[in-house]
């Protein structure tokens, strides 16, 4: 029988946060060690967020920050922090980490310090630690994920992309000029008061936005490297949907002419089929285009392509829950692998927070 493990949670009160609370609470092998939060500490979480249950009438409360006891107990913990902040926490508490982390946020997904400088405008303070985190996208890196102690749980963006792209890159097509066009709900900007995310200036409304480098461009780029041996710049341009949540991407690339790429919508359906099967959380759905209403409160990422044999250009299209796959659902999913539970432990959600 799977032990129990204790986990903690920096940042539980963000819609990520929350989300994975939700999902934990419901894994047969977890335990919250803590949770914290600022704007709420001291307070229930189920009475600040009536939407979640305590488990066996334990209330869970949020506390502003675990002391030396919590972080000398904790099996894992999971960062939930806008950019920059994940990096700063743990050089903070350096000397007690002796736990498995998941970053959900962005601080240690680029390896490269420079790359990190360019996408995120400053330099990063733990240049040293990036390489010991493993790009945690289970589907493309599960075994390295397994071995691991540290995870960058990846982008919500770059999840819709990559699941969509690693089939044909993987398989050897030969593609060029990729152009990307994702659209999310709004909880992808997270839980903050802006004057652009009230619902009268969302609803009824639809437009793009970081149209002159988002930062998940680095993210997307890299990791098709990895994927592919090949240096290949992007086009990416993410809009806002008048949505809460989900992300539906479109990505377009050229095939490029050759025997090896002939009979090419015969040969990238069969590397799709064969790449999605034995996936538990990646469905292929063919020629059929995934729908948002599909995966809304899931951890799947539904995947279809059709290929425009007119202009030799192959079309990708994927939809995911940013909050799930795209963020807490996936890092329940790391966490699985690193601990040695089944990989879908707490996930069957059948879109239970849609």
């Amino acid at each position: 029988m799977e032990k129990i493990i204790k986990a903690g949670i920096i940042g539980g009160s963000g819609f990520t946060g929350l989300e994975l609370i939700k999902i934990l609470s419901m894994h047969k092998y977890v335990k919250f060690n803590f949770v914290t939060s600022r704007t709420y500490k001291n307070q229930a979480v189920s009475e600040v967020f009536p939407s979640y249950q305590d488990r066996n009438n334990e209330k869970l409360i949020f506390v502003e920050k675990p002391d030396e006891s919590n972080l000398n107990e904790v099996d894992i913990i999971f960062l939930c922090l806008p950019p920059h902040k994940s990096m700063e926490y743990l050089m903070d508490i350096y000397n007690f980490i002796n736990f498995k982390i998941i970053d959900v946020g962005s601080d240690f997904r680029l390896k490269d310090p420079e790359d990190y400088r360019y996408w995120y405008g400053i330099d990063h303070v733990m240049k040293d630690r990036l390489s010991e985190f493993v790009y945690g996208l289970p589907e493309i890196n599960k075994e390295e994920i397994k071995k691991s102690n540290y995870i960058a749980n990846p982008g919500c963006y770059p999840t819709s992309v990559l699941l969509g792209l690693a089939p044909v890159l993987k398989g050897g097509v030969d593609i060029e000029n990729i152009y990307i066009d994702s659209k999310s709900g709004i909880t992808g900007a997270g839980r903050k008061y802006a004057e652009k995310y009230l619902f009268t200036n969302t609803e009824n409304n639809f437009y793009a936005y970081s149209t002159s480098g988002h930062r998940h461009t680095g993210e997307i780029e890299q990791e098709i490297k990895n994927m592919s041996g090949k240096e290949l710049k992007i086009v990416f341009t993410p809009h806002l949907l008048p949505l809460s949540r989900g992300i539906f991407t479109s990505i377009y690339c050229k095939v490029k002419k050759s025997k090896k790429n002939s009979c090419a919508k015969e040969k990238i359906y069969i590397l799709f089929k064969e790449f999605c099967e034995g996936l538990p959380f990646v469905k292929f759905t063919g020629n059929e285009i995934p729908q948002l209403k599909d995966v809304i409160g899931t951890n799947m990422c539904m995947v279809g392509f059709n290929f425009d044999e007119r202009t030799e250009t192959l079309k990708i299209f994927s939809a995911i829950d940013n909050l799930v796959k795209g963020a807490a659902g996936q890092a329940v999913q790391n966490m699985n692998l690193m601990m040695g539970f089944n990989e879908e432990e707490g996930l069957n959600l059948n879109g239970l927070f849609s």
